[in-house]
């Protein structure tokens, strides 16, 4: 009977340790980041039709007599925002108000000034960095930055933040009706919270929205649509990442001095494991063959700031294992940074008057003991590993703890840093993603840490989940920084993207992310569904998910334009459909349909960043839901190969500790 006790624990305990890692994707309705539903008249703002004593009329009854005045020299940038502004003053109250050069303007009351050259105003050194100031008096208005940058944002930030408006994708501007507008008085200055601000995505290099967004980190001066999105990405910077063979090139230098390359297991190598390989930075010609290629890629790009020197992008190769370079790195705490950043430093100091980058990635991620970077250096901290789940600033757990770490551990090296942040899942783009509830914390943590630029990495294909709400949602909180409520801006770009559908997709987006919160796991750049298949994305959530969508365009049946914008939330619902391992062959294939003709209505190609929608179509789906089926069992396979394995246990510990002694008993 002892030994029968001992058995029924020990399957007791087995059950419970794994049904309980079975149960931790259990879901929970509550959630700390919850949406609020935002009527139609509150996002429209009714006080702009307000009169008071501490406000101009910039409108009254549909007219006015105000010109919008710009340099006779403005440029196009410039040139293009202060049109915006005359449209959007024309469709908000019918009143047109002309866009006149400043030669032609009679400089008394009713203007606009636009820039510097149209109007004295001083801007202050607050206003750096493409900050601006607006200054609203009893005659006139003015809108003035430091610079054209400046001055072009005052005007997108006048429409959004004066008269209420919302640039809500590269084509949609939201634009509250007023047949009067009243605009207080007063001078206000304002600046952005990160000096470099970038969302790399499809979205924001389309239509010049970027601009509008006020982002800097992406070409909005070009016209020629045949560029694509790498093409328009990194604005400012001269050079931008996994580079070193441009500066040096294997095809130029290798043959007949293969000791400038990269050291593997005795070799001197330019590739290795199908990917370029690296440099001997220790080398002393590589450092002057490099300053002089950089010093002639500057001359012919002096208006760039920033020129950056890394590795290239080889995850199985830890630089150059020369015994110096590997001596250099050992010293410096085990880092490649042990070769990197002195070598960095030492171009830093031949061009003082430009930002030397490089790359914090891989092997180099890790900060280097006893060396500091010289004030013009800049590194590029990439979020390795990185999640999306926990902020950096909480750390909740392990993979988010590490970058904070090393963010932490950089800072105290340099006061430049600028943070790679990924906010996509890679593998499964059109899946739901729900990350907006770590941003804000991940903004003050950045605000509290030297970081002076953000680039933030989506998707760089067109139609991701959510990807102009992301994009907008990102570009306003590295502008107006951690004080922003995320959730409220969110709310507010909800009622106006989706008008009266609005409080369904409120009650949508509530669901997912309190159902992810609750579970307490990670999100990762490459998740699957199995992961949160007992959380988010079980197939009761995405029956919901379905059904509200399905409510919402009943609210909006005869609005065209509104169910478009559903039918974009419903690819992704679709899509986490398609890839549930429990439905029925019929039901996957009605709704892989339904994906197709939605995908295609889109012009969406992509469902991941190496998968085309066709190749998944024909081949990658059956992959997938194989893998998934498998990885849903698995634990039940466990159970009962650890029931079996107790089971076995116990009958040899019964055998050993009664019929043994037994049978020798007898014999005796």
């Amino acid at each position: 009977m002892k030994h029968l006790k001992v058995f029924v624990s020990l399957v007791a305990f087995v059950a419970i340790f794994v049904s309980s890692n079975i149960s931790a994707y259990s879901s929970d309705a509550s959630s700390s980041f919850l949406l609020r539903s935002v009527s139609q008249e509150e996002i429209r703002n009714d006080a702009l039709e307000e009169y008071a004593e501490n406000k101009i009329a910039l409108v009254a009854d549909g007219k006015t007599d105000f010109k919008i005045i710009i340099a006779d020299d403005c440029s196009k940038p410039l040139s293009e925002a202060a049109e915006v502004l005359r449209d959007v003053l024309k469709k908000m109250s019918g009143a047109d108000i002309p866009v006149i050069r400043e030669s032609r303007a009679k400089f008394s009351k009713n203007h606009i000034f636009i820039g510097k050259a149209t109007h004295n105003i001083s801007v202050p050194d607050t206003a750096a960095d493409g900050g601006y100031v607006t200054d609203v008096n009893d005659d006139n208005i003015s809108i003035c930055g430091a610079d054209d940058e400046g001055t072009r944002n005052g005007i997108y930030g006048f429409i959004e933040d004066k008269l209420g408006c919302m640039f809500l994708t590269g084509k949609d501007t939201y634009i509250p009706k007023h047949k009067s507008v009243f605009i207080e008085k007063g001078r206000e200055t304002d600046a952005p919270a990160t000096k470099w601000r970038d969302v790399y995505s499809y979205e924001t290099a389309q239509n010049k929205w970027a601009a509008k967004l006020r982002l800097n980190g992406i070409d909005i001066e070009s016209d020629d649509k045949s560029l694509s999105i790498e093409q328009l990405q990194y604005e400012g910077w001269g050079t931008w990442c996994h580079n070193c063979y441009d500066f040096l090139s294997p095809d130029e230098y290798f043959e007949s001095h293969p000791e400038y390359f990269s050291e593997k297991n005795g070799k001197r190598v330019t590739s290795y494991d199908g990917r370029d390989a690296y440099l001997c930075l220790s080398n002393p010609e590589v450092f002057e063959i490099v300053k002089h290629s950089l010093s002639e890629k500057i001359a012919a790009n002096p208006d760039k700031m920033y020129w950056d020197f890394s590795g290239n992008d080889n995850s199985s190769l830890a630089g150059c294992e020369c015994d110096k370079c590997k001596a250099a790195d050992k010293a410096a705490g085990g880092t490649g940074m042990g070769t990197l950043l002195p070598f960095l430093n030492k171009l830093a100091r031949a061009f003082p008057d430009k930002y030397i980058s490089t790359l914090a990635y891989l092997h180099t991620l890790k900060a280097p003991d006893g060396i500091k970077a010289e004030p013009n250096v800049v590194i590029k901290l990439c979020a390795m590993p990185g999640d999306q789940a926990s902020s950096y600033m909480d750390g909740g757990n392990s993979n988010s703890n590490k970058f904070k770490s090393q963010v932490e551990a950089w800072s105290k090296i340099t006061d430049k840093i600028v943070v790679w942040d990924y906010v996509v899942n890679f593998a499964h783009l059109l899946m739901p993603f729900p990350n907006f509830a770590v941003q804000q914390k991940n903004q003050k943590f950045y605000e509290d840490n030297n970081i002076i630029g953000v680039f933030h990495q989506a998707s760089r294909e067109k139609g991701g989940e959510f990807a102009n709400l992301r994009a907008y949602v990102l570009s306003k909180l590295m502008w107006h920084g951690s004080t922003m409520d995320v959730a409220e801006c969110i709310s507010r770009y909800i009622a106006a993207y989706f008008g009266n559908a609005a409080p369904k997709m409120i009650e949508y987006m509530n669901l997912c992310m309190s159902s992810f919160s609750s579970s307490k796991k990670p999100l990762g750049l490459y998740d699957g569904l199995i992961p949160h298949f007992r959380s988010y994305l079980s197939d009761e959530n995405v029956e919901r998910y379905q059904h509200l969508i399905d409510e919402a365009k009943a609210l909006v049946k005869d609005d065209a334009s509104i169910k478009s914008r559903l039918e974009e939330v419903e690819i992704s619902v679709a899509y986490a459909k398609v890839i549930q391992p429990r439905i029925s062959e019929e039901e996957r294939r009605d709704a892989l349909n339904r994906l197709n003709e939605l995908c295609k209505k889109n012009g969406i190609a992509m469902v991941c960043e190496w998968d085309s929608l066709d190749h998944f179509n024909s081949v990658s789906l059956k992959g997938i839901i194989s893998s998934e089926k498998k990885t849903l069992i698995m634990p039940y396979i466990l159970i009962t190969a650890s029931v079996v394995g107790v089971i076995i246990i116990a009958a040899v510990a019964v055998f050993a500790v009664k019929i043994i002694p037994q049978r020798k008993k007898e014999k005796a």
